[in-house]
This record gives structure tokens, C-alpha cells and sequence, in this order.
């Protein structure tokens, strides 16, 4: 593992994924030798320009017809690739012998970062939003502090919205649960019927855009919830 010291000094390079390097005369340009090829010439001048290059087993670019390899630099992981990228003068003479030219691409190796995988979602409301339905699931002090809860679920299992009145401490606070947020959303006060729950805010909260979704209405399900909660 690099010290921070030795970090910083890496930091001072230029990007891995601006090195463009020509590549070998003479050497293999196809089929898995020419990939060889590709990743050992490109891994050994990233080297010598001073990145920790390790070439590696994984295949993440499989398919593509430039690709040729997988490499770790400094700790990521970059896909080595090769064909028509750098830019070359081709001239010649004209019948009257005066020089023309023009650009063409000429084979180069190069290297792009292969992003991350993305770390699990294991909240429901970051990977789902809010719920279609909500229950009333159970209301009473705890500690001192008037609740209501309502559930995704009759078992009021689930995703679930908390409502918590502590009389010495306005506007009311929002849970989300499972453990998820707590937000102080301005809520100042809420009645429930048969088939609404409705939310009265403070006047900063209530100037604010508010997205809400129409929740589908039975005699227990609560029918309207801020969107914006879930995000």
C-alpha cells in the first residue's frame, strides 16, 4: 500500500489514460500474441514514465476489436487497447515532384479506465423510491415523543415513514425506515382520514417545491407521501 507521500508524488503524473504509445516495428500485431504485445509494450514505457504497472488476468473489455488486456495502475485498473490513433503526416511526391502530404491514423496502444462496480444498494428507498402503499401501522409517545408510524406492509414490515411530535421541539422530524434518513421537513402539523394523510408545513417548508405521489386509497392506506423523501 503507497504511503501518502508517495501518493501525492504519483498524483503529479500526468493521466494514464493520455499516454498514447507507437507501437513496435516488427513486432506481432495480431491475434493473442499481438495482445501480448500490446500490454507488455504499453506497461513497460508507463513504467519507465513512473506508474506501478502490473498486468493482469481479467478480461473486461472482451469483445471489443482494440482491446488487448487488462492492467493495474497505482491501484486501478485501465484496459489496454490497440489500433488507428495517432495522428501521422503521410507525404509524397506529386508528378511534378512537389512534396503533398496529409494526416493519417497510424496504429498506437493506449490505455482507459475501467470504472468501478458500483457498491450494492441494500436500502429499499435508494434502490426502490416510495412504496405504493402505506399503512397505518401503530402511533403513541415513546420517550416522551408522540409517533406515528405507517408501513409498506399490514404487518408493518417494510418501508416506512415516522412521524415524531416532541412538543418542546417544532417543526415534527421524518424518519424513513428501514434506517435510512431524518429529516426535519418542515413539517408542522398532519391529520389522517379514511383515505389521506395530510401534511401542513411551515411557510419556509410550504414555499418549497414539493413532488407527491397519489397513493392507491382503501380504508387503510395512507394516500399521499413526499416523493422527495425516498431520494
Amino acid at each position: 500500500m503507497p504511503t501518502w507521500e508517495q501518493l501525492d508524488e504519483l498524483s503529479r503524473l500526468p493521466d494514464p489514460s493520455t499516454l498514447l504509445f507507437e507501437t513496435r516495428s516488427g513486432a506481432p500485431a495480431q491475434g493473442e500474441p499481438g495482445r501480448c504485445e500490446a500490454v507488455g509494450h504499453w506497461s513497460f514505457h508507463a513504467g519507465r514514465a513512473g506508474y506501478t504497472v502490473t498486468p493482469l488476468d481479467t478480461r473486461s473489455g472482451h469483445g471489443s476489436a482494440t482491446y488487448c488486456g487488462d492492467v493495474d495502475v497505482d491501484g486501478l485498473v485501465y484496459q489496454v487497447h490497440r489500433g488507428p490513433r495517432r495522428r501521422i503526416v503521410q507525404a509524397w511526391a506529386d508528378s511534378q515532384g512537389a512534396w503533398q502530404g496529409r494526416f493519417v491514423l497510424a496504429d498506437a496502444i493506449w490505455a482507459v479506465p475501467v470504472a468501478p462496480q458500483p457498491e450494492p444498494v441494500d436500502c429499499p428507498w435508494c434502490a426502490g423510491g416510495p412504496p405504493d402503499t402505506l399503512r397505518l401501522a401503530g402511533s403513541g409517545p415513546v420517550e416522551g415523543i408522540f409517533s406515528v408510524w405507517m408501513a409498506e406492509y399490514a404487518d408493518g414490515s417494510g418501508r416506512g415513514i415516522v412521524i415524531q411530535h416532541d412538543p418542546d421541539d417544532e417543526p415534527y422530524t421524518v424518519c424513513l425506515e428501514p434506517a435510512h434518513s431524518v429529516l426535519r421537513a418542515g413539517l408542522r402539523d398532519w391529520t389522517l382520514s379514511d383515505d389521506e394523510l395530510a401534511l401542513r408545513f411551515t411557510a419556509h417548508a410550504a414555499a418549497q417545491e414539493l413532488e407527491l405521489v397519489v397513493l392507491p386509497v382503501n380504508s387503510s392506506v395512507l394516500c399521499r407521501v413526499a416523493r422527495r423523501w425516498g431520494r
